[in-house]
């Protein structure tokens, strides 16, 4: 994202949301990309997950969500306002839509104790980053708006990733 704000000079305090970074000449190919990545990665991500952590199919229903408007918002670009557009905005707010749900569905899921309180804390950490989004989103400043939440999400993978519940439960 940085870098491809940075080929394409796109202003990430400004009032275009980051999906015009895949209609730039100079981004379009590393925006996209990055998200078909991103994407595979999460995949193998929630097969982690359901490895490793109690979770239920709303968790898995979520996620799965989130992907497929992650991939629909890569391979159609925002552009315009014709059916495009009304597709890319629909998928990628799917995908917006599905980060605090399924971190909800992964909090419910574990068992009670400090890990299930940690759970919660980022749900709720999440919630608010998608708050302050919409705030920010009203006044005009996109991209900053859909990188917190995502900020908040991708600590939410590093915390499951590398804090498993075992070893928290153990404390």
């Amino acid at each position: 994202l940085g870098l491809a704000s940075r080929l394409a000079n796109f202003d990430l305090l400004g009032g275009e949301p980051l999906s015009y970074l895949g209609t730039r000449p100079r981004s379009d190919v590393l925006f996209s990309g990055g998200l078909l990545v991103g994407a595979a990665l999460l995949a193998a991500f929630h097969q982690y997950v359901r490895d490793h952590f109690s979770v239920g199919c709303g968790f898995s229903t979520a996620m799965l969500g989130g992907l497929v408007g992650q991939v629909v918002a890569a391979v159609v670009p925002i552009g315009g306002n014709g059916t495009a557009h009304k597709v890319h905005t629909t998928f990628a707010l799917l995908l917006g839509a599905s980060l605090p749900i399924l971190m909800w569905r992964f909090a419910a899921a574990q068992p009670p104790g400090r890990w299930r309180r940690v759970a919660y804390a980022l749900f709720w950490a999440e919630v608010a980053a998608c708050a302050v989004g919409f705030y920010l989103s009203s006044r005009s400043i996109a991209p900053l708006a859909e990188i917190l939440p995502a900020a908040v999400f991708h600590g939410w993978i590093a915390t499951v990733t590398f804090a498993p519940a075992r070893r928290l439960a153990a404390r």
